[in-house]
Parts: C-alpha cells; sequence; structure tokens
C-alpha cells in the first residue's frame, strides 16, 4: 500500500469516526430533550401553568393583510366613531386589529388626513373634518 492509498484510507476512517460522533451527540441530545420535556411536564403539573416550551408559537398575534385604501377606511371610521378625544396609533391599532407599526407608518405617508396632537407616545390622532353621512 502507497503513502496515497494510506491518506485516503485514513480520510475514509475519519469521515466515519466523524459521523459516528454526530450520531453519538444527536442521540444524546434527543435524551436530554426528552428529560427536560419531562421535567418541564412535572413543573407545568406543580405549578397549574404550562411551560414555555409548551405555549405555541401559533399563539402569536397574527395580524390581517389589508391594503393602504381599506386601512385608511378603517382609520377614519374608527376615529368617527370612537375618537371623539383623540385616538393614539396603539390604540387604533388594536381596534383594527392591526400592528401598531403599520399604523404609524400609515399616518407617516397621509400626514394631511389626520389632525396631529402631541408627540411621542401621547401623539393624539383627531379626524381633520368630519365624515358626511350617508
Amino acid at each position: 500500500m502507497n503513502t496515497q492509498d494510506e491518506i485516503q484510507e485514513l480520510k475514509r476512517r475519519l469521515e466515519v469516526l466523524q459521523e459516528e460522533a454526530e450520531s453519538e451527540v444527536r442521540r444524546k441530545l434527543k435524551e436530554a430533550r426528552a428529560v427536560v420535556a419531562d421535567l418541564e411536564f412535572q413543573l407545568s403539573e406543580v405549578t397549574g401553568r404550562p411551560s414555555a416550551s409548551q405555549i405555541k408559537a401559533s399563539d402569536r398575534k397574527r395580524w390581517a393583510p389589508i391594503t393602504d385604501e381599506q386601512l385608511e377606511v378603517q382609520i377614519l371610521f374608527v376615529l368617527e366613531k370612537e375618537g371623539s378625544q383623540g385616538m393614539n396609533a396603539k390604540t387604533i391599532a388594536e381596534s383594527l386589529n392591526q400592528n401598531p407599526v403599520r399604523i404609524r407608518q400609515w399616518v407617516k405617508n397621509n400626514p394631511k388626513t389626520l389632525k396631529r396632537v402631541g408627540n411621542g407616545p401621547g401623539t393624539k390622532f383627531f379626524l381633520q373634518q368630519p365624515i358626511p353621512s350617508l
């Protein structure tokens, strides 16, 4: 057997050993996750509250997709109906089930649509003029 063959054989053995090491670590990780899951279950049984891993990611709040035109109509409607004292972007967003950042972006892009009073978190928005009844 020449030197090149020996090098190739050693490389092959090294790859096999690395694969075995990876498999062993993955097996240990799987076992550890099972132990953690069991402990979390026991903890939630004792406390009566779900553990962090038991809370599903699907519980995150999702906002309905909406066009800017639809958003404008809804914002104006909410302000007409509930905004006599003014509303901040977060309150408007909660009323419309939308992201507050989206509301702020829309207001920024449409500065003449709403009257802005104040700065920062205390900013309130009002209708520029009442919407005529149909």
